[in-house]
């Protein structure tokens, strides 16, 4: 076995894959995650593929392999996704799609936004996994994972309150697919101009809101362009009628979530990439709190 690049130990679903010469060169983006891509020729053909192995991380954060497959195939059985090769405990191998991820300027595109839209109300009308996201659930496991010290009074007062929100304050008629992490680096263009939607370890039925709420909060997007999206998401959802106004709740539950999956991560590995979030969001939440908190006439 020959190949360019050396992990510690390349994971066997990857040997067994390949021939007996192949690459694997480091794909960068993914926080929780190795990405690497594998190469090789085979009958006078270059292969290419994408390979995602999993970290120690993966089952520490409550995920599920089975769940992730199947999401991913039904998203790329629709032209949503990279189609899976294999499947494994240690990861997967999914097809290469050759591409870019938009940069700031191609983020704010009309056409641009128009396309996200529509990839967006697309995967909201297919039939719901049988797996589903409770919000209040995972909220709650992420603080019961912090050590003692981490769970302080201003923590607890604000999941109280997001706990709050969800079971109150949220439409009721949003349940459908959802990705459950829409980041600039989980969309990908190719070189026809098609875009799919990567990284599906979160994808479960759930509360459709919040994909467009990490998607505005990651797009850092201003109100011009979320009115946009929505009005191109509303036409391709005729059922949905989304309004900016109903995002606000959603907006504040989104950074809880994000809170709290930072703290866990920086509990973990200390790395400082994660403290710097942490730091962020922590601030975004007051924020968002207090400016929802007059909006609602919300008792704090």
């Amino acid at each position: 076995m020959t190949h360019k690049f050396m992990m510690k130990k390349t994971p066997e679903f990857v040997v067994q894959f390949s021939p007996e010469s192949f690459s694997l060169t480091p794909v960068l983006g993914g926080l929780s995650n190795h990405n690497y891509r594998l190469q090789f020729q085979q009958n006078g053909l270059n292969n290419s593929y994408f390979v995602r192995q999993f970290a120690a991380t993966y089952l520490g954060m409550d995920n599920d392999v089975e769940l992730e497959y199947a999401a991913q195939i039904q998203a790329a059985n629709i032209g949503l996704a990279p189609n899976v090769i294999v499947k494994h405990k240690q990861g997967m191998i999914c097809d290469w799609v050759t591409g870019e991820h938009w940069d700031q300027t191609a983020q704010v595109r009309d056409e641009n936004i128009e396309k996200l839209a529509q990839l967006v109300a697309m995967l909201h009308q297919q039939p719901m996994p049988s797996h589903h996201l409770d919000m209040v659930e995972r909220l709650q496991h992420y603080y019961q994972t912090l050590n003692t010290e981490l769970k302080t009074v201003q923590l607890a007062q604000q999941l109280t309150l997001v706990i709050d929100l969800i079971e109150q304050h949220l439409p009721a008629n949003r349940l459908g697919f959802c990705h459950h992490d829409m980041n600039p680096l989980n969309f990908i263009e190719d070189e026809q101009a098609k875009l799919y939607l990567l990284d599906w370890e979160f994808a479960a039925a759930g509360h459709c809101d919040f994909d467009i709420v990490t998607l505005f909060q990651t797009f850092a997007w201003q109100n011009a362009q979320q009115a946009l999206f929505l009005r191109y998401y509303n036409q391709y959802y005729p059922a949905a009628q989304v309004t900016l106004a109903q995002l606000d709740v959603m907006a504040v539950v989104v950074e809880m979530m994000t809170l709290l999956w930072c703290i866990v991560m920086y509990q973990q590995d200390k790395d400082a990439t994660y403290l710097r979030l942490w730091q962020q969001s922590e601030y975004a939440i007051t924020d968002k709190i207090n400016r929802l908190s007059k909006e609602l006439q919300w008792d704090q």
